[in-house]
């Protein structure tokens, strides 16, 4: 199974025991028609990344992972749903599952989520460009 993953889950190496040793391979990937904002309240008043159709896309990465992966998110994430979308990977267009909020607020993002967005980002070799979009995030 295909996972998309385009916020805190991009940084690989923060996702913890979740994704880090269960990840089979990872792709570079683009959702069309998308884009990327942080408006998830967190418990501290913040927001979580979240994306919304409209937009330019959003750049994220594709993991291979197994069915448990994907039942142990959607019970570690009440916050968000789990819904079917088409990436583009390696010039092909696949099916993949990825998350979405729930609940949408008007909260400023949370500093330290875009960092480690921007961070996983940096580490996939995502365009610069796009890492300069999510920046502004943090302004």
């Amino acid at each position: 199974m295909l996972l998309f993953a385009y916020g805190t889950l991009i940084d690989i190496e923060k996702a913890g025991k979740i994704l880090k040793k269960r990840v089979k391979t990872a792709k570079k990937a683009f959702l069309p028609n998308y884009r990327i904002s942080f408006n998830v309240p967190s418990s501290y008043g913040t927001g979580n990344p979240n994306i919304e159709k409209g937009g330019e896309g959003v750049w994220g990465v594709v993991y291979e992972v197994d069915d448990t992966i994907l039942e142990l998110l959607d019970n570690v994430s009440p916050r968000y749903q789990r819904v079917e979308v088409e990436v583009i990977v390696d010039n092909e267009r696949v099916k993949a599952w990825t998350y979405i909020g729930k609940m949408k607020g008007e909260v400023k993002p949370d500093k330290s989520c875009v960092e480690r967005v921007i961070r996983g980002a940096r580490a996939h070799g995502l365009p610069e460009d796009y890492i300069r979009s999510l920046e502004k995030f943090l302004e």
